[in-house]
């Protein structure tokens, strides 16, 4: 096992071991047993910045302590928008990388209605979700190595109006071929096999949706 793999594999134990006491801190009443389960989180913030070189100690209990509660995957919605010529809307995130625009499901709001509201803010745009791609796991698809674990889920949809406002989440809209996707894609977002997948629902009216 090289360093690397060993980072991760402190990193893995570090999360298993936030799951263990958040869900532990969310039911126990004993005062005992909740400080005992605080140091628990605290040894996993350790554990964390010990096996990557950018979180500090501190930013790793911050982190923790944000993600308090029953632990369960994070969801993120993506709209799956294509033109007259089966381009693709994509969307040049804050770090000025391009992807499906999209992002965290707010609590009170379904799959589709989230997918509705991340094409306005991030696009500019109004859609209609015409039908579920795919539901994907993260760390099947996008990231493996990523620290929490997400589930996907690409939506394709029929533009109605609108055009891109600047904001503060994205600085540009285009649209690009499918085989001429732009090289500082975030894949950890959105692949080319997912973009390809939207489009393969786009002409499959009997689609039925990918789910991990």
């Amino acid at each position: 096992m090289d360093n690397n793999d060993a980072s991760w594999k402190l990193a893995e134990i570090s999360q298993e071991l936030m799951a263990i006491s958040n869900d532990a801190l969310l039911y126990c009443k004993d005062r005992f047993d909740i400080e005992r389960f605080k140091q628990v989180r605290n040894v996993a913030a350790k554990l964390l910045s010990v096996s990557t070189d950018d979180i500090t100690p501190q930013k790793a209990q911050e982190l923790f302590e944000e993600c308090e509660g029953y632990q369960t995957p994070r969801i993120d919605t993506r709209a799956a928008v294509f033109n007259e010529k089966d381009e693709v809307l994509l969307v040049k995130d804050y770090d000025g990388k391009w992807a499906l625009p999209g992002g965290w499901c707010e609590y009170n709001m379904t799959i589709m209605e989230n997918t509705v509201k991340e094409a306005r803010e991030e696009a500019g745009i109004e859609v209609e979700p015409m039908r579920l791609v795919a539901a994907h796991s993260n760390r099947k698809h996008n990231n493996p190595k990523s620290y929490f674990y997400i589930t996907r889920f690409f939506v394709l949809c029929r533009y109605l109006s609108g055009e891109f406002i600047s904001n503060e989440e994205t600085s540009e809209t285009r649209y690009f071929s499918v085989d001429e996707l732009p090289p500082d894609l975030n894949d950890h977002k959105s692949s080319p096999e997912q973009i390809r997948l939207c489009l393969d629902a786009l002409h499959d009216k009997d689609w039925a949706p990918q789910i991990d």
